[in-house]
């Protein structure tokens, strides 16, 4: 037999059970939600897209897509557009931003506030 062929393959990254990004709903009696299709470490670079303002980044949508999956919501399927404010929001309700501190996200709102593009 081969060496290539006795070792055992590698598991992705993505297929490890501990690498799970699970959401908890405190108000929903302790109710757990896994994303699929999201990493620990997508989830973290998420956030820090979030403190950043930076909600254009691809990865954004991959987790507004990811949740919306698991509540059975169809973003593509919406009579309305997936909005700038719409992701802002589902941001800030995840609190993946300090409540009562100045974000990224108070400059997207600023700039459209004073008819600037975000």
């Amino acid at each position: 037999m081969s060496r290539g062929k006795a070792r055992k393959g590698r598991q992705r990254r993505q297929q490890r059970a501990d690498d799970a990004v699970f959401l908890r709903f405190d108000n929903a009696g302790e109710a757990r939600v896994r994303l699929e299709g999201i990493t620990r470490r997508e989830y973290e670079r998420v956030q820090a897209l979030a403190r950043a303002g930076d909600i254009h980044d691809p990865l954004i949508m991959k987790l507004v897509r990811a949740f919306s999956a698991v509540v059975g919501y169809d973003i593509d399927g919406s009579p309305e557009p997936w909005s700038d404010a719409a992701t802002i929001e589902f941001l800030r309700w995840l609190e993946f931003v300090p409540e009562g501190e100045w974000t990224g996200f108070d400059d997207i709102e600023l700039a459209g506030l004073a008819g600037g593009g975000s």
